[in-house]
Parts: C-alpha cells; sequence; structure tokens
C-alpha cells in the first residue's frame, strides 16, 4: 500500500516550487495538473523538467482537458472531436517526460442529457485516445463522478458505470481512477471492489457539502475510509493513493491561503498513515 501523493487540484493556493517542497517534506508523490502549468510550450517543458529533476514521484496526469464533451467547468470547446484533440496533445506533453502514467479523464455531459450519445461517442473516442496513449507507453484513467454532477460533468454516477465503459472501450492502456470522494456512499462499492484495470485511487473526505468544491481534509469527515482501503488492499490494488481537494466559495475553505492548505494536507497525511498502519502494521 503506498503512500499519500498530493494532487495539483489541492495545492492550488501553492506554486510549483512549493508543492515539491512540501512533497518533499512529507516523503508524498504529486500529480500534476496541466492547468497549473505555463501555457507557453516551451515554459510548461521547463517546468516539467523540474519536477523530474526533483527526484519528487509523480504517480498520475490531470490534463488541462478532462472531458471528451464539455463540462460545467470546462465548457469550451464544444467539439468532442476537438477536445479528444486537446487530450492526444497532454498525452504527447507528459510522455515525454513521465512515460507509464495515467491521465484521468471525465466524460463531460450533453447540454439536451442524451447520455445514449455521449456514451457511444465517448467509447468510440477513448479507443482512439487510449491507442495513442498506448503508442506514447502512457494510461488513460476513466473517473465516475458524484451523483450531482450527472449530465454537468459526466454521465457516469457511479463506479460500476465506469467499469462498464472501460469494458466496452477495450483497450489495454484504458482503465479506471476510482474517487472514494464520489463514490463511497454507492451502497454495492464494497461488494463490486476488484483491482482489475485500477490505475489510481483518489481520496478526500466528505461532509454535507456547502458547494459543489467542499472537499474536506482525510479524517475530517464521513467516508468509512478505513473499510474501503483495507477492501482495496485486499482485493490487490497495489497502486497510488492521491489527495484531491476541491475548496472554495465556503466559508472554511481550505484554499483560503496557503498555510491552511499545507495544514489540511499535513492532517491528510497524518491521519492517512494511521489508517495505513491500521490496516498494515505498525511497521508498514
Amino acid at each position: 500500500m503506498q503512500r499519500l501523493a498530493l494532487s495539483q487540484i489541492t495545492t492550488q493556493p501553492l506554486t510549483l516550487e512549493q508543492d515539491l517542497q512540501l512533497c518533499q517534506r512529507l516523503g508524498c508523490g504529486l500529480e500534476l495538473a496541466e492547468k497549473k502549468l505555463s501555457e507557453d510550450p516551451a515554459r510548461a517543458r521547463e517546468q516539467l523538467a523540474h519536477v523530474r529533476a526533483s527526484g519528487v514521484r509523480v504517480t498520475s496526469i490531470q490534463p488541462r482537458t478532462l472531458t471528451i464533451f464539455p463540462s460545467a467547468s470546462a465548457p469550451e470547446p464544444q467539439a468532442p472531436d476537438v477536445r479528444l484533440a486537446q487530450l492526444m496533445n497532454s498525452v504527447d506533453l507528459f510522455s515525454e517526460f513521465f512515460p507509464g502514467l495515467a491521465l484521468v479523464t471525465n466524460t463531460g455531459a450533453d447540454a439536451q442529457g442524451n447520455e445514449a450519445l455521449v456514451w457511444t461517442q465517448c467509447v468510440e473516442h477513448y479507443r482512439t485516445l487510449a491507442e495513442h496513449a498506448s503508442e506514447k507507453g502512457m494510461l488513460i484513467a476513466l473517473e465516475a463522478l458524484a451523483p450531482s454532477l450527472m449530465n454537468q460533468n459526466s454521465i457516469l454516477f457511479a463506479f460500476g458505470q465506469a467499469r462498464e465503459m472501460a469494458h466496452a472501450v477495450a483497450r489495454p492502456a484504458f482503465g479506471l481512477c476510482l474517487d472514494l470522494y464520489n463514490s463511497w456512499q454507492d451502497p454495492s462499492l464494497l461488494d463490486t471492489l476488484d483491482a482489475d484495470k485500477l490505475f489510481i485511487v483518489q481520496l478526500a473526505d466528505w461532509r454535507r457539502p456547502q458547494s459543489l468544491h467542499d472537499r474536506r481534509a482525510v479524517g475530517d469527515g464521513a467516508i468509512p475510509l478505513q473499510a474501503l482501503l483495507r477492501r482495496l488492499v485486499d482485493v490487490g490494488y497495489a497502486g497510488e493513493y492521491v489527495l484531491e481537494i476541491f475548496s472554495e466559495s465556503v466559508s472554511d475553505s481550505l484554499w483560503k491561503d496557503a498555510p491552511t492548505v499545507i495544514q489540511a494536507v499535513e492532517r491528510s497525511v497524518v491521519a492517512f498513515d494511521d489508517i495505513r498502519q491500521g490496516i498494515l502494521g505498525p511497521h508498514a
């Protein structure tokens, strides 16, 4: 069972250099978020070379374009073909520096709620994306979102639905991302979890949210993480665990400033290590 990695989504208030220093101090890996890189291609490559030279373990990628169809957070461009091309460009960029890693993706949604259209076209486009990723030595990890985001950012509101789409895509480089914040309330999750094609696990803690971006530090909410992580170990998952906290539009935002988000990360690392030792023993 790996130690925790930090998503650059979580560390939004920090600079890239602060991200690296925090990971080094806490012994964490780092999930890169492309939107935190410069939009100038030459400068972005310099930043990625700097990350590689730091020695910090990079676990996964959040591409700038996350979805095949538009999403509420990124409605433009609207054409799935254009968004596919952007995702392929992200594969090209990151494969130069971190081959073998997974890029996380969501389906997006159709403005008229046509889930069948999104399903059919996503399967087709994901096959193309997975084949391109395979040529570059990369992986694609499909994530189901929470029911509250249905037909806004995704047509997949359960982990089992993401697994069904992955089976339909049927490409070796195409697998799954399990976001426990989004999926923990699925009553069938514990019974249906397995490690097949599971490339990455993301986590944060849950309280009844006051905004769409109101995730909490690990240990500060209601998710039964010990039981879920124990199940993941039992089914043979040996991949990375990534802390992904969104926190804005609330009075106690964890993105308030750098010290606040650093404290939330520190609490999460301690809580995760406690869970980890509870599962694997004190010498894990």
